[in-house]
């Protein structure tokens, strides 16, 4: 594609997200800030989902295996979490726990993830890794604004009460990396110009 698509491209993506964004805040982030966390902040996830999806092509049929991979993530993320704050109840050092953690439950995750049939939809393991990621940033930060989330958290090590949240903004931030890449479709490879799909000459 030439200069002219590139740009025409970033506009689309640019403007996309513009919207998702506004209708974003309006959405989810307003039954967010008064329901389950004050701010909009778990937005920023749409941000993790978006370019893990949008590297790997962006492709229509590996949608719901992305997000399948995603919702399983924060389960694994909530994983180990949970088995952290166990330890840190033995008052094990963070330095120890985080790695040994991190460690042996990576390794389980990674194992079961790669010998698992690959027809599952929830087989791609770098989105689990963003998952987890989120996971982590948003539960510190649950735990920052509103205290200890709950009785399960013996040690007070995390707050989940946002992670059923986090779980539906990494699949609109796919949904958002897959409306990113359908402005192909409106941009002629050729020329760089807008035009309808049914007019190119060939699919994107």
């Amino acid at each position: 594609m030439n200069k002219r698509g590139l740009i025409h491209w970033a506009i689309w993506i640019s403007v996309i997200s513009g919207i998702y964004c506004s209708i974003y805040a309006v959405t989810i982030g307003a039954y967010t800030s008064a329901h389950v966390l004050p701010g909009w902040h778990v937005v920023y996830v749409t941000f993790t989902a978006l370019p893990i999806y949008f590297i790997s092509g962006a492709k229509r049929k590996e949608f719901f295996n992305f997000c399948g991979s995603y919702i399983v993530g924060v389960l694994w993320g909530m994983l180990y979490l949970v088995i952290m704050d166990r330890l840190n109840a033995y008052g094990w050092p963070w330095w120890l726990n985080l790695g040994v953690v991190v460690a042996a439950v990576c390794t389980v995750e990674c194992a079961l993830h790669f010998c698992l049939p690959a027809k599952l939809p929830f087989n791609v393991v770098p989105a689990q890794f963003g998952a987890i990621s989120n996971t982590f940033w948003c539960s510190n930060l649950s735990l920052l604004i509103l205290g200890q989330g709950g009785r399960t958290a013996i040690s007070g090590f995390y707050n989940f009460k946002a992670m059923p949240i986090v779980m539906i903004t990494l699949c609109t931030g796919t949904l958002l990396g897959l409306i990113c890449n359908e402005g192909l479709h409106f941009i002629d490879a050729e020329t760089g110009k807008w035009t309808w799909p049914s007019r190119q000459k060939t699919a994107a």
